[in-house]
């Protein structure tokens, strides 16, 4: 999806959520849910990301836990203010603008946290990143199909 689909995307959602202003319980379900949603994005973002990192140096892998706790925590500040502003009692008009606003913020954090990674894997150096798994290959080898041997009784032992 490009930047403008996602923006276009964005804006038809600020609208349902407009819509919906008049319905507290829908809208507050609605943020829930996009807060949600928003959440389990960016930690999908910070796993590959982590991943695509491999064995990075102390330094390196301190600044990309830096990083990926710094984008967790502006997260958690603009889902709280999301939720105190949807919770004040606001008129209709000023409730739906803050919805807008609430809603670019958003589409303007996620841009954020993906240009965010963008750098660090530009400056990962090719040979710290994990080598590719190799596909597993079936060996074979011929088994031979003959008449079974049976072996021959010993005549030097003693028994029945």
């Amino acid at each position: 999806m490009t930047v403008n689909g996602r923006i276009l995307l964005g804006l038809g959602i600020a609208a349902a959520v407009s819509a919906a202003g008049a319905d507290d319980l829908a809208s507050r379900a609605l943020r829930e849910r996009q807060q949600q949603s928003d959440a389990f994005s960016l930690q999908l973002q910070q796993s590959i990301q982590s991943f695509r990192a491999g064995n990075l140096p102390p330094q390196q892998r301190l600044e990309l836990d830096a990083l990926q706790r710094d984008q967790r925590l502006r997260q958690d500040e603009l889902f709280y203010r999301q939720q105190v502003e949807t919770n004040s009692p606001d008129p209709g008009a000023l409730r739906r603008a803050d919805a807008m606003r609430a809603e670019q913020e958003r589409q303007q954090q996620l841009s954020r946290f993906r240009s965010d990674a963008a750098p660090a894997a530009e400056r990962e150096p090719a040979a710290q990143q994990p080598a590719r798994l190799v596909d597993p290959t079936i060996v074979t080898a011929p088994v031979p199909r003959g008449r079974r041997r049976t072996p021959e009784p010993d005549p030097t032992a003693v028994g029945p």
